[in-house]
């Protein structure tokens, strides 16, 4: 049907979203982007700053180190290594600030002597002097560069250099321990970092948790490998400690150390955030402004919207739906005008798949019923009639036989008369038996499973053990039993002819209202291409009757393994009023 021109649903949120959204889009993205970009400048600058004055410091400290301890060295009292002599001068050094010490070692590594100052802990001073010890024994302590290690949350230097006797030979060591300032007065944001690196890429000190980082070799971080390739710069990345930082680095040649500096990068954009949220806040102004027509456009699109919305539901829910809207943009209308004829082809196809579902199922049922009828019929005649008038000419040719005196000449052809005439007795018989058992009239189901499992096992030379219940256990109609009869027939046939297999397991049991079968082998097992594959007539003839009842049957192949084939039959106890 023809329908009015109307704008179309992307005009009209197109003229929405253009109306509130551009704008604000243009201003937010501008002002946020040029604010980050001059936040992160900043931060990496006075990242760069701390990591400079940090290395003035190390440098000026390393200067004084090595002013004192050649002062120290040049003394005769320590160079002929008097250890009273010396222990006085190096208690009596004038150490400013009050937080450093003098030790005297000899070649061994052993304390000759050592200054006390006033304001250092006995404490550390000690265990520093035992720990220089150690770095000497081991060959550690390099002449002139500084080493560090952290006690608590304190940072020991040590320096030392070589103390020569009055003919120029080394005789000792004096080294100078002084407790460290890494950050020195500069106040960093919480979660700012300072390290040094050697020239290893070794962390030697470490603002945050030393503990963890003191000693790790970074060099193949990509913030590390940064720092030991450029003498100087700035960046951005993602720390050690895997928090994302702006850092500033640089180096200082006189002891080969790395320096640099990191700013937390959430800090560095909280500013940001908080202008992104000013600048939201100047949004809603604009947004405000438009507010009234956004209504008015979605009221007229969300109403035949709705409509279909609802429409859908009660036809997702087994109701008949349609729509009728002219409201709204055109696509809309035509979206109802094709709803609709999509209900009309759904209701009229469904109708038309139960009715053909319906007749198949009752012409299949009805297929099944008369190939059963005719199996009787065609075992009860060859039971009947070709088997009495066999029974009979066997008679009678037998009698003929015996009225003639045999001569050796025609006794190969009376015995062979003879085993020809059994041998068609007992086919007609077997016919008539694999037609129509006798016993499934007779003793029941499981009278006639047992006679089909043996004479299974006497064709095919396959093992076949059963478990079955009593006869009166089962207490199934005519019809289950057949349908019964007939499955395990059709599966042991397929076992037989297909599987390759030495053993076979046939459960029958009852459990509630169902009947249950379990066909169980030991063969190549089936594959799910097979189970699907359309022409394995023998699968569908087993589902197609277990279906007849409202029962069902699962086949499971195993490549290797062999095939299980499961059947679930609805069977009330006959008698049990359910």
């Amino acid at each position: 049907m023809p329908f009015p021109r109307r704008w179309s649903i992307r005009r009209w949120l197109g003229s929405l979203a253009l109306a509130v959204g551009l704008p604000l889009l243009v201003l937010l993205v501008a002002l946020f982007v040029s604010q980050v970009r001059s936040d992160q400048s900043a931060a990496r600058d006075e990242a760069l700053r701390i990591a400079r004055a940090t290395a003035a410091r190390m440098r000026d400290l390393h200067t004084d180190s090595l002013d004192l301890l050649e002062r120290m060295a040049a003394r005769p009292q320590i160079r002929e290594l008097d250890p009273a002599a010396c222990g006085a001068i190096l208690e009596a050094a004038d150490f400013d600030p009050q937080d450093e010490n003098l030790f005297l070692f000899d070649p061994t590594g052993r304390i000759l002597c050592a200054g006390t100052p006033h304001k250092l802990d006995p404490a550390l001073s000690a265990s520093t002097g035992r720990w220089i010890a150690e770095e000497l024994r081991a060959g550690r302590l390099v002449p002139r560069m500084p080493v560090m290690r952290a006690v608590g949350n304190s940072w020991i230097s040590v320096t030392s250099i070589p103390v020569s006797d009055s003919r120029g030979v080394p005789r000792a060591v004096i080294a100078l321990m002084q407790v460290s300032e890494i950050v020195g007065k500069d106040t960093l944001p919480p979660n700012s970092t300072v390290t040094i690196l050697d020239d290893r890429g070794t962390i030697v000190a470490r603002s945050n948790h030393p503990e963890l980082w003191n000693g790790r070799n970074v060099r193949d971080t990509t913030l590390g490998a940064l720092a030991l390739r450029q003498p100087e710069g700035r960046t951005d990345a993602v720390g050690l400690d895997g928090v994302s930082r702006e850092y500033g680095f640089t180096y200082l040649p006189d002891v080969r150390w790395h320096i640099y500096a990191g700013i937390p990068t959430a800090d560095v954009m909280r500013p940001v955030r908080r202008f992104l949220i000013e600048g939201l806040a100047g949004g809603v102004v604009i947004v405000a402004l438009v507010t009234i027509i956004a209504m008015t456009l979605a009221r007229r699109i969300a109403r035949p919207i709705n409509a279909l919305a609802r429409a859908a539901d009660s036809l997702a829910a087994g109701k008949q739906a349609t729509v009728s809207t002219t409201e709204g943009p055109r696509e809309i209308a035509l979206l109802a005008e094709t709803f609709n004829e999509m209900v009309t082809t759904r209701l009229r196809s469904e109708h038309l798949i139960r009715e053909s579902e319906g007749n198949l199922k009752m012409m299949s049922e009805r297929l099944l019923a008369i190939e059963e009828e005719e199996r009787i019929r065609i075992a009860r005649e060859l039971h009947d009639d070709l088997g009495q008038s066999l029974t009979a000419l066997k008679m009678d040719v037998i009698g003929f036989l015996n009225a003639h005196e045999a001569t050796p000449a025609s006794a190969p052809v009376r015995d062979r008369i003879v085993r020809t005439l059994d041998a068609t007795v007992t086919a007609v018989q077997r016919i008539s038996a694999e037609l129509r058992p006798p016993l499934l009239d007779d003793l029941g189901l499981i009278a006639a499973v047992e006679s089909e499992a043996r004479l299974f096992e006497e064709r095919s030379g396959i093992e076949c053990e059963t478990s079955l219940p009593a006869e009166d256990e089962l207490r199934v109609d005519e019809k289950t039993a057949t349908t019964m009869y007939r499955i395990i027939q059709e599966a042991l046939t397929n076992v037989s002819r297909h599987s390759d297999a030495t053993r076979v397991e046939l459960r029958v049991r009852r459990r509630g209202d169902e009947l249950l079968l379990e066909i169980r082998d030991d063969g190549h097992g089936l594959t799910g291409a097979e189970i699907a594959d359309p022409s394995s007539f023998g699968l569908i003839g087993m589902r197609e009757r277990a279906a007849i009842l409202g029962g069902s049957v699962h086949f499971e192949g195993v490549p290797g393994r062999g095939t299980i084939v499961s059947v679930r039959i609805p069977s009330p106890l006959a008698g049990s009023g359910t």
